[in-house]
Formats: structure tokens, C-alpha cells, sequence
């Protein structure tokens, strides 16, 4: 149990000496020239801040990152935000565990990997007489496992922790899946949930991420982008089925409209093209799988703000959401439903 003051409890104008993890340091110049801070990403274990070293460089920052710090922080109402400042730091005490200030998802990793292609065995019945895409998201699965398992689904804002990648995808499989009771034939159940499952498959490429489940882009993440790095993988994994079916000419393939639809609803999930879509969707699985991404990721966002946040009262301006301020209905509690 980590025994130490949370983001949440800490009130503007008043300093707090505590432990956090220093996720990472960034260098930044002020507007004076040749004068630079450093923006420190900090975790307490609920949820990650920025707070900002003044007169620093990061090559002076005297501790590494994603190590434990005990450091005074001050909050502080800037431009009627809440904001924070870092006045000193040192190495954190010896008791202090570093698993305890490390976000994951609330499942182990195993679990949700597990659940995940139960609930497409389970909700997609093996009639086809190709290969089901059910298989393709196994065969994929089965090559990534290791990193499924504690990659992150984004570098920030949402789901943005060890794990957070299957959970992301497990929770909106769970919701991708009622919508056979509402529209029971206006769609492809079995394009739809594949989609789903492999929508941000491309991130294991786009996102470098550690241990601890904190992540920056890669390279090929910056060039590319995960949507069209996630299709890359389907042609590979396509191809490959291809090749064993030449050499064992009783093996099935993939249908090629099949993968053509699973293909254009992950060019299309981001849903415009000003926010990376591809494409815009042009079938009901493409658009289903955006409106089911947008609602997770927001709902994600949400509820991380219900933790931090008062009964009755509203938080910053949330920049992701559209610059709203999110109110707690004063009937919830502090840690929220």
C-alpha cells in the first residue's frame, strides 16, 4: 500500500513533502533566451501530473528517470488552473516501493489477454469455410503476446498505463458485443469484434514502452502512425497464410473480403481525417468501431477525473474532452460510482 500524500489530496498554496515516480524529464526553454526549466512528468500510483523545475536543465536533473523521488512540491492556481512546481527533490527513502507508484489496469495481464479471445470464440461462431478472422487476431496475438501484455495504449490521455492496451481493447469488446441485441442485422458481428481486437495492434510499433508501462513514440510510430503500421501487420500475417497454403494446398486462406472490410474499419477509426483517420468509414463496422473507441477513451478519461476530484466541484479545463470541465454530482463520493 502506498502510504504517501496523492495529486488528489494536495490543496493550492500549500507545499507537500512526499514520494512520487519520476516518470520523465523535459527540457524546455523559457521566453527569456537561453534560459530553460525542465517539465516533470510525476506519478503517485493513480494518476500522472505535470510540475514544472524551475532553472534547470535536464542534464542537471540529479536523479533518472522512472526512479522514486521524495520531492516538495507547491500547487499553485495559475490562470485559474491548478498547476505544480517542484521546489526541491532528493532520492525517495529506502521503504519506498516502486510498484506501488506504477498505473495498471485494474485486471492482471493474463486475464484480460485471456478474456479477450474467449469473448471472440464465444461471440463469433467458426462457420466460414476460409480461415475465420478470428483466427488472424489469434495467429497476431500469439506472435505479440509478450509485449500485449504491458504495453500501454497511448502515450497520454487515456489508458496510458501498464496494461493499458488490453484493457482498452477488452472493454470496448465487452461493449462491441451488446450491440447484436440492438442491431442484430445491420452488421458484420464477426469484422466488427476482429476490428476491435486488432484496431490498435499497430501501437506496438508506434509506442516504445517500458516496464513500468510508460511510453514515447517511436520512430516509425512518428512516420507512420499506428493505424497504417496495424494494417502492415494484417498484410503480413495475410501473406504468411498464403504461403503456407502453397505448400499445404488443403490449408484455407483468409477471405480477401473479409480482411478488405476488417482493413478499411482500422484505416477508418479515428472517424475524420483531421483526428488520422485513413479514410472515413464507409461501412457499419468502420463506423461502429469509431464510436465505440471515442466512447471508451472518454469514458477512461472520465472516470480518472472522478478520482481527483471533490463531490460538487468541476476540474480544469480538460483539453481532450473539448476543453470541458467535468463536474462530480455532489451525490458520488470522492472515489467516484
Amino acid at each position: 500500500m502506498n502510504p504517501y500524500i496523492k495529486f488528489r489530496d494536495m490543496k493550492a498554496d500549500e507545499k507537500v513533502q512526499t514520494v512520487v515516480l519520476l516518470v520523465s524529464v523535459e527540457e524546455r526553454e523559457t521566453r527569456t533566451p537561453g534560459k530553460y526549466y525542465c517539465q516533470l512528468t510525476l506519478s503517485d500510483g493513480e494518476q500522472e501530473i505535470g510540475a514544472k523545475l524551475w532553472n534547470c536543465t535536464k542534464a542537471e536533473v540529479a536523479v533518472p528517470e522512472r526512479s522514486l523521488i521524495s520531492a516538495e512540491i507547491y500547487p499553485k492556481i495559475y490562470k485559474e488552473e491548478l498547476s505544480f512546481e517542484v521546489y526541491s527533490y532528493g532520492p525517495a527513502p529506502g521503504e519506498a516501493n516502486l510498484e506501488d507508484f506504477i498505473i495498471t489496469a485494474p485486471y492482471p495481464s493474463e486475464e484480460m489477454y485471456s478474456m479477450i479471445l474467449s469473448c471472440l470464440r464465444k461471440e463469433i461462431p467458426g462457420t466460414s469455410e476460409t480461415m475465420d478472422l478470428i483466427h488472424l487476431v489469434e495467429n497476431i496475438y500469439a506472435a505479440n503476446k509478450t509485449k500485449l501484455l504491458y504495453w500501454s495504449a497511448a502515450k497520454a490521455v487515456h489508458h496510458n498505463c501498464y496494461g493499458g492496451l488490453l484493457y482498452h481493447t477488452l472493454r470496448m469488446l465487452k461493449t462491441a458485443a451488446m450491440m447484436r441485441f440492438v442491431y442484430p442485422d445491420s452488421y458484420d458481428k464477426e469484422v466488427l469484434l476482429c476490428a476491435v481486437a486488432l484496431h490498435d495492434i499497430g501501437k506496438l510499433q508506434e509506442l516504445e514502452t517500458d516496464s513500468l508501462g510508460v511510453s514515447d513514440y517511436s520512430v516509425d510510430g512518428s512516420l507512420f502512425g499506428h493505424t497504417l503500421l496495424g494494417i502492415s501487420v494484417i498484410d503480413q500475417e495475410v501473406a504468411a497464410a498464403k504461403e503456407v497454403a502453397k505448400l499445404q494446398p488443403e490449408t484455407d486462406t483468409y477471405d480477401p473480403e473479409k480482411v478488405r472490410m476488417l482493413k478499411h474499419a482500422i484505416a477508418a477509426h479515428h472517424g475524420n481525417l483531421e483526428w488520422g483517420a485513413i479514410t472515413l468509414p464507409a461501412t457499419p463496422e468502420a463506423m461502429l468501431l469509431h464510436e465505440i473507441d471515442m466512447i471508451d477513451s472518454r469514458m477512461y478519461q472520465y472516470e480518472n477525473h472522478y478520482k481527483t476530484i471533490e463531490a460538487g466541484k468541476m476540474t480544469d479545463r480538460i483539453y481532450s474532452l473539448n476543453g470541458t470541465r467535468v463536474y462530480k454530482p455532489n451525490y458520488l463520493d470522492k472515489e467516484g460510482l
